[in-house]
């Protein structure tokens, strides 16, 4: 994978925020500009990348002194950011903050989170709103410094023949390029199964039988663990239909049955807090059970587009278009795309083995290059939603080590980045001598301390 501009790769790691202090005793270690660096600040960022295997991604000495320079320079970024009128994105934070807290509340649960960061959820979604419009107006920068970055192929060529293979991969992994159609289990009986059988378990609950005895027992959400209970969470980091279902509910109420992209819900309304946005519910969520009968059924309607694009009278492509019901290879006709690493922004049309949707490689296994796979039964790993779907492998491209020829775009992107590094930490160099700066005594032996900044 190639590593982006240094500053965002350790920083957008991060899921969680650096805790501010719950004291005025928490010490100031730092003070760039107007911005004060605190202890706390420092302590947490490095626990979490303990914690999360973040520490490979910085570079050998002392940790807390990399922790220290990420602070300063985000400071220094944001600064000029700010001056500059940059800041792509922080219009849409709030939103995108709240939907990570949803998530990482049905991961965790409310009360872990709260304990782990010794503060309630309010506080804590302040400061990650904070903490996030900080990064967006940093990585702004980034990009605009980066975007003067321009290179040649012969400075590509030169590159590869001076690359450090120590810091490089000197095999690349096998890869694959993969187009797919894909069907969604058409069974009324399934869905009907599973909208009685929720019906009983609502009818149970309005008898007054306990909602959280039987979300423990029933709903296949990880919140059962929990009596189905989600926690104190932004209304709008919840899936539309529940978030529509929410607005409307009195405390207490439990829900019709609720559709969603994971399933079908019934609901309760615990707390809503209208100042905030936040809200606190159960749920007993079920999914469908697509029965060997409508697997084969799915398989059919496969095995008959793949017979008319075997018989040429259509393409592949075009049956993807005409045909498939995944909403994200279908608007590319058909093609899978590798988001697996966008959250560091990177996208490819690649996979490597292990990247690849288990179902999906134990299909390709079988097939060869502009080959179309049998039909098979492949399960979402983030939502759970069962597709029947036939596979063709575009391009394989076998394990082999980097060269110029074949392996040009790689190598080009890493010196393109390697470039736009040197590039940022130039500028931040060059800024840092004309910026206030004053740092505790305590980081004296870092090597990016200037005695001057002591205090």
């Amino acid at each position: 994978m190639i590593k982006k501009l240094t500053v965002i790769v350790i920083l957008t790691f991060i899921l969680l925020p650096p805790a501010k202090s719950q004291t005025s005793l928490d010490r100031v270690v730092a003070v760039v500009g107007n911005e004060a660096i605190l202890e706390s600040d420092i302590d947490m960022l490095y626990r979490d990348m303990q914690i999360r295997g973040g520490m490979e991604s910085l570079k050998e000495g002392n940790p807390r002194c990399q922790i220290l320079k990420i602070f300063r320079d985000q400071k220094l970024l944001v600064a000029q950011a700010k001056l500059d009128s940059l800041g792509q994105g922080v219009d849409n934070i709030a939103s995108s903050v709240d939907r990570n807290i949803s998530a990482l509340i049905a991961q965790y649960g409310k009360e872990a989170l709260e304990a782990y960061y010794k503060k309630s959820m309010e506080q804590f979604r302040e400061e990650s709103i904070e903490f996030e419009t900080e990064q967006s107006y940093a990585r702004s920068m980034q990009a605009s410094l980066a975007s003067k970055i321009k290179i040649t192929p012969s400075e590509v060529a030169k590159y590869f023949k001076t690359m450090n293979k120590d810091t490089v991969p000197v095999i690349i992994p096998d890869q694959y390029i993969i187009y797919e159609i894909a069907k969604k289990p058409d069974s009324e009986k399934a869905i009907l199964d599973v909208k009685e059988k929720l019906l009983g378990l609502r009818k149970r609950i309005l008898d007054g039988e306990k909602f959280q005895t039987l979300a423990t027992l029933y709903s296949e959400h990880e919140s059962a663990i929990r009596g189905g209970e989600l926690g104190l969470n932004p209304l709008e980091g919840n899936v539309l239909p529940i978030r529509s279902a929410l607005s409307n509910m009195r405390i207490g109420q439990v829900s019709k049955i609720i559709e969603s992209e994971y399933g079908f819900h019934v609901i309760q309304l615990l707390e809503r807090q209208e100042e905030t946005g936040l809200v606190n519910f159960r749920q007993i969520l079920l999914k469908p059970k697509y029965s060997l009968e409508d697997q084969a059924t799915g398989f059919a309607r496969l095995d008959s587009i793949v017979k008319k694009i075997e018989a040429d009278s259509i393409t592949f492509d075009d049956a993807a278009l005409m045909y498939s019901e995944n909403e994200k290879s279908r608007a590319g006709s058909g093609l899978v795309v590798n988001t697996i690493n966008e959250y560091m922004g990177e996208i490819r049309t690649s996979f490597y083995k292990d990247e690849l949707n288990p179902d999906d490689f134990r299909a390709l296994e079988h097939i060869g290059v502009g080959e179309i796979s049998r039909p098979y039964a492949s399960t979402d790993a983030r939502s759970g939603k069962v597709f029947y779907k036939v596979v063709m492998l575009k391009e394989f491209i076998p394990s082999h080590p980097i060269n110029l020829k074949d392996d040009f775009n790689y190598i080009s992107k890493l010196y393109e980045n390697k470039k736009q590094n040197e590039a940022i930490e130039d500028w931040v160099s060059k800024k840092s001598e004309t910026e206030y700066i004053r740092i505790s005594e305590k980081y004296r032996e870092c090597p990016f301390v200037s005695a001057s900044w002591l205090f």
